[in-house]
């Protein structure tokens, strides 16, 4: 029996993976149906591998591994959609990037580097009017005619794939469980069993969690690196004047991905996303998150949107690990883990499918696979090999590119320049203080800095 702990698009895509090959009714999913706070529900789940990228993201051999097993991935898609019957219009590709105005030079320098990029890997890729897509009509102050289009790139139904893929897993005799998992029965480095809140004891032969952002919760042993919380939310607006076509955004930008916006279902598109770093199990999104996530609908995509109607907000805990890589490898004898993917759960989804089945089944993985593996492997520190400079610098661009976006205007003063020095000199403070040498992520700086985490973690 392989019981797989989550229902979100990890757990599904290594089920679908092990149905290949192991009898489908000896394959248990395990999770709440209504699946709340899961990163899969609060995903636009764009399929981006370039339009992600930032100046010097693959400087590192392990960047530049994942960035390749991305591309991988993202060839595997269109197979895997066919595979696992789910309704083609839950897929599509297209991806327009546009270089707008709404926050700094940070983004400039990001679009540049893409651009450098798609050269560099000679990724099909073309200069356009972002008009080619057919929803953007921004407010004239924040017009672009910089934009990018990646025919390669685009944008899954979140929820439409995650329901489909189950369906057809369950019509193929894989069982699904209601329940949430309290705690794990592990005995002489096994594990026997998961006890759900109800009592309920579920065996297994084999075990996977795939539980997000609760997985190290619920190992709960201090050899396995810890995953916190990337709250996140995302919001849906209806419009019946506005047609899109592709997935419409913008580089990342301070404290997030910038702005993107998606076709959803008929007269539905998702907006996102918003992102927060914590070790907090916070309930709702916060109001100015889905204040800025609408202004940017509105200003920076399409003036009509002032008139959509707002459906909802999605909101989950996307998983990071604290050095911001996954979580992926063997933890006792009988026991895996797939975690930390942060917004990659979806993109990564048919390569999981593939890799992770062999894993847990013990087969000859290739040796790109098992390079990953290497990286992503649960019993280690936070891999901490930036240096204080460069993480210092990123710190303070990071800053000042997210108070651009959120309306900041210097004026005709350097109140920019004496921002970005603070916000620099408060990083560098931090790392003095604290004896560090090589830096953390810097995502983590405001968070250790407040004492949401604790540096111990790190070091």
């Amino acid at each position: 029996m392989f019981l797989i702990i989550g229902n979100g698009m990890v757990g599904l895509a290594i089920a679908a993976g092990l149905s290949r090959s192991v009898p489908a009714e000896r394959i248990t999913v395990v999770g709440p149906i209504s699946r709340p706070y899961s990163a899969s529900m609060a995903a636009a789940a764009m399929l981006n591998s370039f339009a992600e990228l930032e100046p010097g993201a693959l400087d590192q051999p392990r960047d530049r591994l994942k960035f390749e097993l991305s591309q991988a991935s993202a060839r595997l898609w269109a197979a895997f959609v066919e595979e696992f019957e789910i309704p083609a219009e839950h897929y599509r590709l297209g991806t327009v990037l546009v270089n707008n105005n709404a926050s700094n030079a940070f983004e400039d320098q990001a679009f540049d580097a893409i651009a450098g990029y798609l050269e560099e890997f000679a990724e099909p890729h073309e200069r356009i009017e972002p008009t080619l897509e057919p929803a953007y009509s921004p407010a004239s102050g924040y017009r672009s005619r910089n934009a990018l289009f990646l025919p390669r790139e685009g944008v899954v139904n979140p929820d439409g794939v995650v329901h489909a893929l189950q369906q057809t897993l369950a019509r193929r005799g894989v069982r699904f469980v209601e329940g949430v998992v309290e705690s794990l029965d592990k005995v002489g480095g096994r594990t026997c069993g998961a006890r759900l809140a109800d009592g309920r004891v579920l065996a297994a032969e084999r075990v996977v969690l795939a539980n997000g952002s609760m997985a190290t919760r619920l190992w709960a042993e201090d050899d396995c690196i810890r995953v916190i919380n990337g709250v996140g939310a995302t919001v849906v607006l209806k419009n019946q004047s506005i047609q899109g076509r592709y997935v419409l955004r913008t580089p990342n930008r301070g404290g997030a991905c910038g702005i993107y916006h998606a076709p959803y279902r008929d007269d539905l598109f998702v907006v996102g996303a918003t992102n927060l770093i914590t070790t907090v199990d916070e309930q709702v999104p916060r109001a100015e998150s889905v204040a800025a996530l609408i202004n940017g609908a509105i200003n920076q995509v399409n003036q009509m949107h002032r008139a959509s109607g707002f459906v909802r907000y999605n909101f989950g805990y996307r998983p990071v690990s604290l050095d911001g890589y996954p979580v992926i490898g063997q933890l006792n004898d009988n026991t895996f883990i797939a975690t930390g993917t942060r917004r990659d759960g979806y993109h990564f989804a048919p390569w999981l499918a593939d890799n992770l089945a062999a894993l847990v089944q013990g087969q000859l993985l290739s040796p790109q696979a098992s390079a990953y593996f290497a990286h992503t492997r649960p019993q280690r520190r936070a891999m901490l090999d930036q240096s204080v400079e460069v993480c210092c610098r990123k710190y303070a661009a990071v800053k000042c590119s997210a108070l651009s976006q959120h309306g900041f205007d210097a004026g005709h003063t350097d109140a920019d320049q004496a921002l970005e020095q603070y916000y620099y000199q408060r990083a560098r403070d931090f790392f003095t203080r604290n004896g560090m040498e090589q830096a953390v992520q810097v995502e983590f700086i405001d968070a250790l800095i407040g004492g949401y985490l604790p540096l111990s973690d790190f070091t």
